[in-house]
């Protein structure tokens, strides 16, 4: 695996050279071990690179090119015409054991991306869910530490979001949900990170936003998600909580606990609201 993924960091040209050169290499010892030892297993190396990495076509690719390889360093007979026909029926038998092993690992690597697919989103909104939101906030804490930029947190619950369960059932409350991520994710920037945390409540981080910033784009969303909710004769608004970093915390979960209360204290209030914060470091108050 260490190995996968120090060649899905290179260049597609670099795993393909370097199943090129194997196979140059497989045939050199194919050539010079004694004819009746086969070794066409090993090629199994440089289709199985080629496929993983550069896909289903560039295995086939490869497999053909393993194939040729392996028929002309090996000798045919001349002397009989049962026997000259051998070495291409077994490049035929070794072409389709490679192109098998190619479909075997493209399935293989589908699945497994459609496993991580699913173990990072919810399987509802599509949008993603909140483990894999803790690791990428993480991540974006991390890189506003170094460049010391500012983020910002933001905590969406749906007011009365109960009584449209209770009312009209769970389908349409799950199409209103559905509603709410997609408005969300094309009223934000490619580079903000929605999620849906659990239930009717979402999470929205904006990074390298400044307090301004982030209250113009929360109360934008605010004001695009009511107006589609009017649309489509949903009588729903949203409370939001938000708290804007300048230095932000080490803890995901400290950040989405400020703004957890925040966006309940917004509730509190009279529910449709943005309640914003900023968080106030120590170097601030000096």
């Amino acid at each position: 695996m260490y190995l996968i993924k120090k060649l899905d960091a290179k260049p597609l040209s670099f795993s393909i050279l370097l199943s090129i050169c194997l196979i140059g290499i497989m045939g050199l010892i194919d050539h010079y071990i004694p004819s009746d030892m086969s070794v066409s297993i090993l090629y199994l190396f440089p289709v199985g690179i080629a496929t993983w990495i550069g896909g289903n076509f560039i295995g086939i690719l490869i497999s053909i090119i393993s194939s040729v390889t392996w028929l002309i360093v090996n000798p045919r007979p001349l002397n009989c015409s049962s026997v000259f026909f051998v070495p291409y029926w077994n490049t035929i038998v070794n072409l389709a054991f490679f192109l098998f092993t190619n479909y075997l690992l493209s399935q293989l690597k589908s699945t497994l991306k459609n496993l991580e697919r699913l173990a990072r989103t919810d399987a509802l909104t599509g949008l993603i869910n909140r483990m894999f939101f803790l690791e990428l906030a993480k991540r974006e804490i991390n890189q506003a530490l170094r460049h010391q930029e500012s983020l910002t947190l933001a905590y969406i619950d749906i007011d009365d979001f109960k009584k449209i369960n209770d009312q009209f059932g769970h389908s349409v409350g799950d199409r209103l949900l559905c509603l709410v991520a997609d408005v969300a994710k094309n009223t934000l920037r490619k580079i903000d990170i929605v999620a849906r945390i659990g239930g009717d409540e979402f999470a929205i981080l904006l990074p390298r936003t400044s307090y301004e910033s982030a209250e113009v784009v929360l109360y934008r969303v605010q004001r695009v998600l009511v107006a589609s909710m009017k649309q489509q004769g949903f009588s729903v608004t949203f409370s939001i909580g938000a708290i804007t970093f300048s230095d932000p915390p080490d803890s995901v979960n400290e950040m989405i606990e400020r703004a957890d209360n925040l966006m309940y204290f917004a509730k509190k209030k009279g529910k449709n609201l943005l309640q914003h914060e900023l968080a106030v470091t120590l170097q601030d108050v000096k």
